[in-house]
């Protein structure tokens, strides 16, 4: 009886981790979302006083903890559904033209 129910647990789990893992795979494929980090071309480092020197621009610095150095990074995160769905005449209007 007792072997029954953990087999039946056991199968259980391995359903909803199936379900799980199948539901995050299919949220990944839309594109509807977009982060994205780009380097800032320089270091910071930690200061004597435990401050960071700064970083050019609308970078931030990121750093592991213990390291007293880190990277200057830009994030940035699109929404693409914020946008509506435009139509072709919209977006040959938006397209450079060459000069």
């Amino acid at each position: 009886m007792e072997v029954k129910t953990f087999a039946f647990l056991q199968i259980a789990v391995c359903i909803a981790i199936g379900i799980e893992l199948f539901g995050a795979g299919i949220h990944a494929l839309h594109e509807d979302e977009l982060f994205t980090v780009d380097y800032c071309g320089t270091n910071c480092t930690q200061q004597p006083n435990g401050s960071w020197t700064t970083c050019p621009g609308n970078c931030s610095c990121y750093h592991e903890d213990g390291k007293t150095d880190g990277f200057c990074l830009s994030t940035e995160y699109t929404d693409f559904t914020q946008f509506p769905n435009l139509t072709s005449e919209e977006m040959d209007a938006a397209t450079p033209r060459p000069e």
